[in-house]
């Protein structure tokens, strides 16, 4: 292919693409200099307020405290005022006071107590003469100007020399009482300028403190403290405080060379845009040099591709835009076919796999062949086995896990077994047959016993899913085959090893030629179930120990999942049977249980998981039994309780706790029961009968009202007639006036 159109292009692009960059470069370096020197001043104000804020309230809280603790606190008092250093016990309070300045102000490094009435000083829990002590100068140059401020940048040791390294230090001087002593307390300057240097990053910003002197605090040399630090770069900020008297400058390492640069940037911009303007006509020049290629490009596609334009103009002015569709269409249309025949593929294997174990398909071994060959699959001239793999608690695998989740740790699965395979030198071929079952084929080498492969493959299978993943699999294996027939008998075996998982437990391998013998004893069951059901059937608690029975039975004899799942079967029979001869209230029990029930029994595993399943749905039947017999039993006794009142009404003893003496209720029970069962309250229903006979004997007899009131149950005549003009609306005399 000839490379010219290229080359053409190439030549053409390449100088104006690196003139235009290379001054869109320097341009942009020049805004961003000069942004970043408008935000550094913004910048080291900000850190220059920030670091004296920091030094004013780091030193104003040590001197606050210090001060309180000289005013107020006793113990401090009674050290200076102690008789000789002999007072051991000042001394205790005194460092008591040193070291809770000290933890509640980590910068402090010393703290020592001149006492002026013996001439010592205490520091580090002992007291010695002030002519002894290292730090006698200051202490008598303090004496002398009685100072109590900080001073700054000094140099102090606890220890004559060489005992200990001096280090450098700021100092804060306080006089106690009047003239009694000083307080002198040193911060360490290292760890002040440690704290401060957190702010910033030494390797392009400089923070200087200066003394009242003008000396540099960070310097050790004093002959370098008036200039330390201006000399690597620019000083962009300063900050006097008014507490300490000291200046804080901060400025950029390099300033004085991004000053420097600055100061061209006007000549760079106007250069960067007499370029640019050169850059484009040449563009424009090359571009109506090299067009008619594009055309005849475009004319072509058009012609091989049958398209009509529809018009020139558009055509013109879109051609890369029109190759770049045509081109996008092809690889579209490239991509879709390769998608489609790979889905394809991976249908037709799988359905290859389902027809080569299910049988549904007869090979000739030319066909067999030839079908491997085009999977790219082992030729099947060995021996081989086929393994069924379970997700155990499959419902909650679904429940933990989104459905995309779901299909990449089930590729998962079936990648870690192809691989357990390829380790001991063999090769698997895996399909999911359903969302929770993986059948594969095994290869089994000749010169290996089939147990022996079966064994390393799936145990190290078992060992990195429990290892990797956050659920276990049981994997069901048939017997080794040689043949077609042999390999579909091998999936069916493998698929019968999967049901003992019931029995045998979950998270292991059961291989077909290791199943128990399973002793179904049906007398057995059929007696148990019977006296489970009778039990039931009249709620004798002796059910639970016939349940518990039968499981036993269950566990003991080794069935297999369908096995258990027929005598459970078998146990509904008898449950329903049983219920038949039930009144319907039973019945509807029962129906809605064994409903209930039905719908839970899919999702089972173990026969423990089984076993609560049944337990809690015979015991909520029990006791719903249970309420619906005691039901029964209290409306019996409410028909009783209620002929009782009617004929009994005219008892002046009769009541509530009356009755339930009588009948052996608990008086709130019998009353929720009548109005349950009645439908009113039993002080309504007995003043109702008692109204309505004393009505009738007004109408029938000339007896007098006092004596209809003792005749129906009322002892007091005042009572009788409250409640006789409640019930009727008029009293008793007016009532019988207008009979």
């Amino acid at each position: 292919m000839n490379n010219n159109w290229f080359r053409r292009l190439l030549l053409s692009y390449l100088p104006v693409f690196f003139i235009v960059t290379t001054i869109l470069f320097i341009i942009f370096f020049q805004v961003f200099n000069e942004q970043n020197r408008k935000e550094a001043l913004k910048a080291n104000e900000f850190l220059a307020s920030q670091v004296m804020q920091y030094l004013d309230n780091s030193l104003r809280s040590i001197d606050f405290k210090v001060l309180r603790e000289i005013l107020t606190n006793p113990n401090l008092k009674d050290y200076f005022t102690a008789n000789g250093s002999n007072d051991v016990y000042a001394g205790m309070l005194a460092v008591e006071v040193i070291d809770e300045l000290k933890i509640d102000f980590p910068l402090i490094d010393s703290i020592y107590l001149v006492r002026y009435k013996d001439d010592t000083v205490f520091s580090n829990g002992k007291a010695v003469p002030i002519a002894d002590f290292p730090d006698e100068p200051f202490i008598e140059e303090s004496r002398l100007t009685n100072a109590q401020k900080w001073v700054g940048g000094r140099t102090y040791s606890p220890f004559p020399a060489p005992a200990q390294t001096a280090e450098q230090v700021i100092t804060l001087v306080r006089s106690v009482g009047s003239g009694t002593g000083l307080l002198v307390v040193n911060v360490d300057l290292h760890t002040l300028q440690k704290s401060i240097k957190q702010m910033y990053d030494p390797e392009f910003t400089f923070v200087n403190v200066f003394n009242r002197s003008g000396e540099s605090l960070w310097e050790r040399n004093p002959q370098d403290r008036t200039n330390a630090g201006r000399a690597s770069g620019e000083v962009f900020s300063e900050f006097t405080s008014g507490y300490s008297g000291w200046k804080v400058e901060t400025g950029l390492t390099n300033g004085k060379i991004v000053k420097f640069a600055l100061k061209f940037y006007h000549i760079w911009f106007a250069f960067a845009v007499a370029v640019v303007l050169i850059g484009v006509m040449w563009v424009i020049y090359v571009t109506r040099r090299n067009y008619k290629p594009i055309e005849q490009i475009v004319t072509l596609i058009q012609t091989v591709a049958s398209q009509k334009p529809s018009g020139a103009g558009p055509a013109k002015e879109n051609e890369f835009r029109f190759i770049q569709n045509t081109l996008e269409r092809m690889i579209d249309q490239t991509r879709q076919y390769q998608e489609e025949y790979e889905e394809n593929l991976l249908l037709q294997k799988k359905y290859f796999f389902q027809e080569l174990l299910e049988g549904t398909r007869e090979f000739t071994d030319g066909d067999l062949k030839a079908e491997m060959e085009k999977y790219g699959l082992p030729k099947l001239d060995d021996r081989w086995l086929v393994l069924a793999v379970e997700i155990d608690r499959y419902p909650q695998f679904a429940l933990d896990y989104h459905e995309q989740d779901q299909s990449l740790l089930k590729f998962v699965l079936s990648s870690i077994l192809q691989e357990s395979a390829r380790l001991e030198g063999t090769e698997v071929w895996a399909e999911w047959m359903s969302d929770r079952r993986l059948y594969a084929i095994l290869w089994l080498p000749g010169s290996v016993l089939p147990e022996e492969v079966e064994h390393k493959v799936l145990s190290g299978y078992l060992e990195k899913v429990g290892q990797y993943l956050n659920f276990t699999v049981t994997i069901g294996t048939g017997r080794g085959a040689a043949d077609l027939r042999g390999l579909r008998s091998s999936m069916k075996e493998a698929a019968r090893a999967l049901e003992y998982k019931a029995v045998l437990g979950l998270n292991r391998m059961i291989p077909y030629g290791a199943l128990p013998d399973s002793k179904n004893d049906v007398y057995e069951f059929m007696k148990t179930i019977s006296l489970l059901v009778q039990a039931m059937r009249l709620s004798d608690e002796a059910w639970e120990q016939h349940f518990d029975r039968l499981f036993e039975q269950i566990t003991a004899s080794l069935l297999s999942r369908q096995e258990m799942m027929n005598t459970i079967q078998l146990l509904f029979q008898h449950y329903k049977r049983e219920f038949a001869e039930l009144p319907r209230e039973y019945q509807e029990l029962w129906a809605a249980l064994f409903g209930n029930l039905l719908n839970q029994l899919e999702a089972w595993e173990t026969v423990d998981d089984l076993r609560l399943l049944c337990w809690e749905a015979f015991r909520e039947l029990a006791e719903q039994m249970q309420t619906l017999r005691c039901a029964r039993k209290h409306r019996t006794h409410i028909l009783q309780i209620r002929k009782y009142v009617e004929e009994n009404y005219n008892n002046p003893e009769l009541s509530l706790n009356y009755l339930s003496d009588i009948f052996d209720i608990n008086p709130k029970y019998l009353s929720k029961l009548f109005k349950d069962e009645v439908g009113e309250k039993f002080v309504d229903l007995l003043i109702s009968h008692r109204i309505d006979k004393a009505k009738q004997l007004m109408q029938e007899t000339n007896k007098s009202i006092q004596e209809i009131s003792e005749e129906v149950g009322y002892t007091n005549y005042n009572s009788f007639n409250r409640a006789f003009k409640n019930v009727v609306g008029v009293a008793p005399s007016d009532y019988r006036k207008a009979i």
